[in-house]
């Protein structure tokens, strides 16, 4: 990340220059064009690495967001100006003697871009001149709205652009830490209790205006909650059952559990006008195409996410949906008055499997295999306890199922795996925290976490177990491998970020940034 900031940085100082010899008219003609091949350069340069997609480096083109977001505006505005530069560039350059530039370089002759001086690439443009004025002016009112979107709502970044990071001795002992703010916790009040069954109750959250954006949630995704039973406080995480509302409401769903710490205070000091902590929502047992058709089996609780997943589809899509659940009984159905309302309104599109185990036994691979049989092979989502999981993963590969197609989603992070890397020895590990570098030891099957905290290094944390992304950072130089991921997708783990809590070093050096 550090390199492309610098990249960046670089091209935006260059851009900015650019633009205020534009400014001065003719009277910088030259340096204006001279201006304009080193920023056509960074801009083919930038093409180029898009096309290789290093490591660091995010994609050129912003992702389509689900929904409106201050994040996603900065990112259309820069593409935008990038590419309004470019046009305003390149037309520029076809209209003007390059060949006659370019021979007052020292050792040119004339002769060798004589031939290229005479061609007009611009000439079908009928009038280049106003073409480029109004690209070059296009560019001009972006880059003023790109400078306020930054002092108003990019300042630290960009301060820390100019900045650099600070460097300091490595290390050692009982050295002075480098300090940053605990992971961002929200303060929401609970606006909604309703009960399920006996043993399990919804609590709807009210999310005021101010952090909507903050707290705006993909179906499937949970929440990190800090429960104040203990001390220090629990981190628990828990789906959320339904899709966010139009007042931003989110609604999350618990199961006590027994001797459950976390889920029997919940339930029991939970009431309408109660105020829980939390993290923003994170996740990615989610759905990329609403309008498909989808394949989801759950048991028990696992039914939460699933749910939230179940509703968006028939109310905020057009595909079709095979919902498998397995419960104790009749009276340990959760949703079930929601379930079958939403199967009478869309009875052409819900097909739902009630499956209980008090007069059926505990599903079996081959059962539900049976259940899902003539269904398309399309994308799965599975949820529930682990002996119910596997089992569905088994009816799913029979079924024909692809295995990058079968999303799961485990009521608690996988145990640590053993370490598997060849790294008989300490890896090396630099860290940039809070624009501070440090250099530290991180022994064989050593999480970063561990690490880092041993040196007296506070680094964001929060679950400590991969579920909630607190403590996420990006791998700048050398691998690192996770013991378990419930939180990162493909497109952030290719740009090099990893859960410190879960990651080991893989290489003997190896280099993170927050």
């Amino acid at each position: 990340m550090a390199v492309f900031n610098r990249f960046r940085l670089f091209h935006w100082l260059l851009a900015g220059f650019f633009v205020a010899v534009y400014l001065t008219g003719d009277d910088a003609e030259l340096l204006h064009v001279w201006l304009g091949y080193g920023l056509v350069g960074l801009l083919l340069a930038r093409l180029v690495i898009a096309l290789l997609r290093p490591r660091g480096f995010p994609r050129l083109l912003p992702a389509q967001p689900r929904k409106p977001s201050l994040g996603a505006f900065g990112s259309w505005l820069t593409f935008a100006t990038l590419v309004s530069l470019a046009l305003a560039s390149l037309i520029g350059l076809g209209m003007v003697d390059n060949g006659d530039v370019l021979a007052d370089l020292p050792g040119v002759s004339p002769e060798l871009f004589g031939a290229a001086s005479d061609i007009d690439f611009v000439g079908w443009l009928g009038d280049p001149e106003e073409v480029h004025e109004f690209f070059a002016n296009l560019a001009l009112t972006l880059v003023g709205l790109h400078i306020g979107y930054v002092l108003l709502l990019r300042r630290k970044l960009a301060w820390s652009m100019l900045r650099g990071p600070r460097q300091t001795a490595p290390a050692s002992g009982s050295a002075p830490a480098a300090v940053v703010a605990a992971p961002a916790f929200a303060t929401l009040e609970v606006s909604a209790r309703q009960a399920e069954t006996a043993d399990s109750a919804s609590f709807s959250l009210r999310v005021p205006p101010a952090l909507r954006e903050r707290f705006a949630a993909q179906p499937g995704q949970f929440v990190t909650l800090r429960v104040p039973c203990a001390e220090p406080p629990l981190l628990r995480c828990y789906s959320l059952s339904q899709p966010v509302g139009n007042d931003g409401t989110l609604r999350i769903t618990v199961k006590r559990v027994p001797d459950g710490r976390a889920s029997n205070w919940l339930l029991d000091q939970l009431r309408p006008g109660a105020r829980v902590e939390l993290l923003p929502p994170a996740g990615v047992f989610v759905s990329r195409d609403l309008d498909g058709d989808h394949l989801l089996l759950g048991a028990g609780s696992g039914i939460t996410p699933l749910r939230a997943i179940l509703e968006a589809v028939l109310e905020q899509g057009r595909g079709r949906v095979f919902l498998f659940y397995a419960s104790r009984d009749a009276e340990s159905l959760i949703f079930a008055d929601e379930l079958a309302a939403l199967a009478a309104r869309h009875p052409e599109r819900l097909q739902l499997c009630i499956w209980l185990d008090a007069e059926q036994g505990v599903p079996s691979s081959r059962a539900i295999a049976e259940k899902i049989a003539g269904w398309p092979r399309v994308e799965a989502f599975v949820c529930g306890p682990q002996a119910f999981m596997d089992g569905a993963v088994q009816a799913l590969a029979e079924h024909g199922v692809e295995p990058a197609r079968i999303h799961l989603e485990r009521f608690a992070s996988a145990a640590p795996a053993p370490a598997r890397g060849n790294q008989a020895r300490a890896s090396r590990l630099q860290v940039t925290l809070d624009g501070r570098r440090r250099e530290l030891d991180v022994q064989p099957g050593e999480a970063l976490l561990e690490a880092m905290e041993a040196v007296g290094l506070q680094p964001p944390q929060a679950c400590r177990s991969g579920v909630c992304g607190a403590c996420r950072c990006r791998v700048v130089e050398g691998e690192a491998r996770m013991r378990s991921n419930l939180v990162l997708d493909s497109a952030q783990l290719r740009q090099g970020w990893v859960l410190a809590c879960q990651a080991e070093p893989a290489s003997a050096r190896l280099a993170v940034e927050y």
